[in-house]
């Protein structure tokens, strides 16, 4: 059986440091995009061989107005459908059609991404069972899309959310931490179905990383992240901060989560400059409560 290689949870991910700018959205990105509708203060371009897919625009749409109740926040938002072909003329990194976020712009692929075909051409070498299993969530033949697009899209959002503050967050993990939350916490209220998938994913990715990664310290992770990981290192990562994430809305649900935020924006590195992890955790207590400390900061790997 050929070996299987999974693809990287690449994502958002890659722009996660501080994001001041002179204008939000950054209409710098917009420059050759075509602007096509403006909605609840959603602005949707496409590139010239570019189409809006209609699908993840509503899942977008319903998301922000989630997220805006909330955390009582209302910002404009830019949502720019490039084609795969165009991808490198307007996006900010590789590869073509992975979800991306920067300074109130988000931008996705206007057909299936790269990554999600190379998934799908993979994912079908795996056991029967464990195949059927991904099936049942992602449909036969597989559409990773659902994962790829449409559930990192939301993810990519929920960064928005404390990137518009033009903060650097403490350590890159907590920010991870806090978009898969809130992307979380919507599917599990809206899309029920698509929450289960992404679990699924997640549980079956982490059995299959065990053997191939190097790193498990998120002492590593700070200090490699990104490329110094290697792709699927980064995707254990990622893949485990999920369940943290899970966990704590399990526990702590919204009102948990918009604490994490007030607690990134206190946090900021140009307000308290580095932290230690015993100076971190006294600041988390504080903010986040004894039992949302314990669960946020524990980490045994």
């Amino acid at each position: 059986m050929k070996q299987f290689i999974l693809l990287t949870f690449l994502t958002s991910i890659l722009f996660c440091q501080s994001q001041a700018q002179s204008s939000w959205p950054d209409s710098s990105k917009h420059q050759g995009l075509n602007l096509k509708t403006e909605l609840d203060r959603i602005s949707v371009f496409t590139s010239q061989e570019a189409s809006i897919d209609e699908v993840s625009l509503q899942l977008l749409q319903n998301a922000k107005r989630y997220f805006d109740q909330v955390f009582e926040m209302d910002f404009p938002v830019s949502v720019l459908f490039v084609s795969n072909a165009e991808w490198g003329q307007y996006a900010f990194y590789p590869p073509p059609g992975m979800p991306q976020a920067w300074a109130g712009n988000i931008f996705l692929g206007s057909e299936k991404s790269v990554v999600a075909i190379h998934a799908e051409q993979q994912l079908k070498y795996l056991p029967e069972a464990q195949l059927a299993e991904l099936k049942r969530h992602f449909g036969d033949p597989l559409n990773m899309d659902l994962f790829y697009r449409n559930n990192l899209s939301v993810h990519e959002l929920g960064h928005l959310y404390h990137f518009v503050e033009a903060t650097q967050a403490p350590r890159k993990w907590l920010q991870e931490v806090f978009a898969t939350w809130a992307e979380r916490a919507y599917l599990v209220k809206h899309h029920p179905n698509m929450a289960d998938a992404t679990a699924a994913y997640a549980k079956m990715g982490t059995k299959l990383l065990v053997s191939r990664i190097t790193y498990t310290s998120l002492e590593k992770f700070e200090e490699l992240y990104l490329p110094g990981l290697g792709p699927q290192n980064y995707e254990w990562f990622q893949f485990q901060l999920f369940q943290k994430a899970v966990k704590l809305h399990q526990q702590f649900g919204t009102d948990g989560l918009v604490k994490l935020r007030d607690f990134l924006v206190a946090t900021d590195k140009a307000m308290v400059g580095s932290l230690d992890d015993t100076a971190l955790q006294e600041l988390s207590l504080k903010h986040l409560g004894y039992e949302a400390t314990e669960v946020l900061f524990e980490w045994n790997y």
